[in-house]
């Protein structure tokens, strides 16, 4: 679990760099950040997290509005669970906070689904927390399509790093054994 964490750990920042990178006007480190950040996904899931490349600079006011802007901050993890699957073998579900969290509310935002493919750790899936009725599960998964909570049996470990103590639904969620 301590090789996932460091893994998902370095995408989060990544991802936090990325976003970073696309309110500045440079399109190239912006572009290169983003694909750094892609390479720990596998194709499916590329640009898949709220940044698309550019080819084209923002306006000049966009960049004015954002000059001050602090830093992102990686997101937040809350648990890894690892399930044996018959195809993918040892799976690692990561649950996440929103993007760019402060350090003062804890809410769940997302999980993703980690493997590894040709002795490489991807990300394979990801999942939001919630719909348009509330957040009690979760939903609109990307990624690939052979995976997913269904396929999946009951954990084999699991590993609490932080409760999202500002997330009633979450916290309900992250207490399961799931």
């Amino acid at each position: 679990m301590k090789e996932i964490k460091k893994f998902i750990s370095a995408f989060l920042m990544a991802e936090a760099e990325a976003s970073d990178a696309s309110i500045k006007p440079n399109l190239v480190d912006y572009n290169k950040k983003l694909n750094f950040m892609n390479s720990f996904c596998v194709e499916e899931l590329y640009n898949k997290f709220g940044m698309i490349p550019q080819d084209e600079l923002e306006s000049e006011e966009f960049y004015e509005t954002w000059k001050d802007a602090e830093s992102s901050s990686p997101r937040h993890i809350y648990k890894i669970s690892n399930y044996k699957d018959d195809r993918y073998r040892d799976v690692y579900v990561v649950y996440i906070s929103e993007r760019n969290p402060d350090d003062e509310i804890f809410l769940y935002g997302e999980c993703l689904f980690v493997t590894n493919i040709d002795n490489e750790l991807k990300i394979i899936k990801n999942y939001t927390f919630g719909d348009d009725r509330g957040k009690d599960k979760f939903v609109a998964n990307q990624g690939l399509k052979d995976i997913s909570f269904k396929t999946l049996k009951k954990p084999a470990k699991i590993e609490r790093y932080l409760e999202p103590l500002d997330d009633n639904d979450g916290m309900e969620h992250y207490l399961k054994d799931i």
